[in-house]
């Protein structure tokens, strides 16, 4: 049996690092060609050319793995009943599910060092990317947002009109302080800077709220030192939390979760979807090694047709469900679970339809 488990292992692995650099290679080629203008007009030393492409190449290695190990163990499998070497299998006592054991711990394992090197390598890789391509082809990097409203845990909610980045600043901020459900405090200013952890809203018109009624105060500068919204918050449409580690990201959520709970819900999406996207090549794998693979005639071709259109099903669920939870119709982790589960369910329909048939 082992070496049964070594001959499948290592068939597939063959041809799916194989079809996992070309995939890729053709992926960095056509984005190079896409800025073949820029690279053509602007002068760009042919070291930062190689520099980049090189850079992009893990990302693009990700992309394509589930696809790249979905037609190798298709491939395999097919070429397998194609060469009666399955039937003699079967012959032997090792049913399906024996031949397909050691096909989805493969799947297991490279999924679990897939998420890994994502984390450690992979991700810090990309941010590399993207900024060398930021400084070589002029790529807009703007983390100014505007119209954001945002709530902290004292009781504070704000609208700002702008946020500019470079210098932490709000323009035209709007800020309701509030106790139990009460307005207790509102304050307008022309804009408000952030320094040593505090906002001092500038020209800032202070409403306060009691009993009594409305006390109107005037500051040309007013310190805010029990609001705590970080900079980073009024940016966080635009800041890319894929590519951030577990510490960081969970770090950002907790906060972002209380603050603006609409980003919330789409950060955090982009987050486990981000996180688990190496999870596609457990399931297109596990789909690709319990099919039939019973055809008569053109067994390869059929084959990866069949695997072709689960694969398609997976990912318009992971796209549907991305966009639900992106809405707030679902809770985000169920992003991740739902295209699964989905895609697991519809494999065994049609399989045990063709049995049936």
């Amino acid at each position: 049996m082992k070496i049964l488990d070594r001959y499948i292992i290592k068939s597939i692995l063959k041809v799916g690092i194989v079809a996992i650099l070309v995939f890729a290679l053709i992926l960095v080629a056509v984005e190079l060609f896409g800025r073949m203008d820029s690279i053509m007009t602007g002068s760009i030393p042919f070291k930062s050319i190689l520099q980049y492409a090189f850079l992009a190449v893990p990302q693009y290695l990700m992309m394509v793995s589930s696809l790249a190990f979905l037609f190798a163990t298709t491939y395999f499998l097919s070429m397998l009943s194609a060469n009666n070497e399955r039937i003699a299998l079967l012959n032997a006592g090792l049913g399906k599910i024996r031949l397909a054991l050691p096909i989805i711990i493969l799947a297991l394992v490279i999924s679990i060092l897939a998420i890994g090197a994502k984390e450690k390598l992979i991700n810090p890789l990309i941010a590399k990317h993207d900024t060398l391509g930021q400084e070589l082809f002029g790529l807009s990097s703007s983390n100014d947002t505007r119209n954001i409203v945002l709530k902290d845990d004292n009781g504070y909610l704000v609208y700002t009109r702008k946020f500019i980045s470079n210098d932490k600043i709000i323009l035209d901020p709007v800020i309701v302080k509030t106790e139990n459900g009460v307005i207790k405090s509102r304050i307008e200013g022309d804009e408000g800077v952030y320094n040593d952890g505090y906002w001092t809203i500038l020209n800032a018109k202070c409403y306060l709220m009691d009993e009594n009624g409305v006390t109107i105060q005037n500051h040309s500068s007013l310190t805010l030192e029990d609001f705590y919204i970080e900079p980073e918050f009024f940016q966080s449409e635009n800041l890319n939390i894929e590519t951030m580690n577990f510490k960081t990201a969970g770090s950002y959520l907790k906060k972002l979760k209380n603050t603006s709970p609409q980003a919330w819900q789409e950060k955090c999406t982009d987050w486990l979807r981000s996180v688990f996207s190496p999870l596609s090549i457990f399931v297109l794998m596990t789909v690709s090694a319990t099919m039939s693979y019973s055809m008569k005639k053109n067994v390869l071709l059929f084959s990866i047709i069949q695997s072709l259109c689960i694969a398609v099903v997976y990912y318009v669920c992971d796209m549907v469900f991305s966009i639900a939870a992106h809405q707030g119709t679902i809770h985000p982790i169920f992003s991740v679970i739902l295209p699964v589960v989905i895609t697991i369910m519809i494999n065994f329909i049609i399989d045990r339809l063709g049995r049936i048939i």
